[in-house]
């Protein structure tokens, strides 16, 4: 993971926000260590500034913010809209952005009124003006080569009495019969939906936004909010398509630390996670 020296940090932040009006460049500053891919700067009340931890993710990260801007309003929600342009500096990259309020609900939480109508909005969006600025499905862990690293990279390295059980996972997803694909946010959970009080007002982290089918985000709303809510939001085929990409979230997770070149220490947690995982849940 990439570690952002305070001084290199703040001038990112001074160089996203110039020309923004002098209230938004002088506002406190709260750093926030926020994903396994950026840092976000609070800019107190006034914006955000989202970081990229590693060199090089500048394109991505215009290629992101260029899908946030063309989202239409209509979607019934606040995003994390472009308040400047991407800006470069000692290799990194940064752009100043919208301030959603709000924050996260607690794991376990969440109206699934609203949880059902968050997934309609999303995969309601219009996927084909946005076609070009979209991610492969399953580009978290490889893209459309994720079953050949799980097999090849991931599963060797799980402990021996769940590799049976973690190769049938993968196969149970590789064999899912294809359905109609709709818009996708991609990890449509946790710290990336924003709530005050019962209502969803925001959703932040386009990434991983695809093509695929409503089960892609329902796994993610499942994993964070309950997976007991999901028959309120979904259909029973729609559930059961989820709980099949559920079952390799873990195994995702340690492909993403392979491809990312992350340190073995972490690749190692990602492992014992999968592994207990694996043991206590299949």
């Amino acid at each position: 993971m990439g570690t952002i020296e305070n001084r290199t940090l703040h001038a990112l932040v001074d160089a996203a926000v110039e020309g923004l009006p002098p209230a938004v460049q002088a506002a406190p500053r709260s750093i926030v260590e926020i994903g396994s891919a950026h840092v976000v700067v609070l800019l107190d009340g006034n914006a955000a500034v989202r970081i990229g931890r590693d060199p090089g993710m500048a394109p991505a990260m215009r290629k992101r913010q260029q899908l946030v801007d063309s989202i239409p309003e209509s979607v019934g929600f606040l995003l994390p809209r472009s308040l400047g342009p991407v800006v470069e500096l000692e290799g990194l990259s940064a752009v100043a952005t919208r301030l959603i309020p709000g924050g996260p609900c607690p794991a376990g939480d969440g109206d699934p009124g609203q949880l059902q109508e968050l997934l309609r909005s999303v995969s309601s969006i219009p996927a084909e003006p946005l076609e070009g600025l979209l991610a492969e499905p399953l580009a978290f862990c490889g893209g459309s080569d994720w079953y050949r690293i799980q097999c090849e990279e991931v599963l060797p390295r799980l402990d021996q009495d769940v590799q049976g059980r973690a190769a049938d996972a993968v196969a149970a997803l590789a064999n899912l019969e294809p359905v109609r694909e709709v818009f996708a946010h991609g990890d449509l959970a946790g710290h990336n939906v924003f709530w005050e009080g019962n209502r969803i007002v925001g959703v932040l982290d386009w990434d991983l936004a695809s093509r695929s089918d409503r089960s892609t985000d329902l796994a993610c709303i499942g994993a964070w909010n309950g997976w007991d809510n999901l028959p309120l939001i979904a259909s029973s085929p729609e559930v059961r398509r989820a709980a099949v990409r559920r079952n390799t979230f873990r195994l995702q997770q340690v492909a993403f630390a392979l491809l990312n070149g992350r340190p073995a220490d972490e690749i190692g947690k990602a492992v014992t996670r999968a592994n207990t995982w694996l043991r206590e849940r299949l």
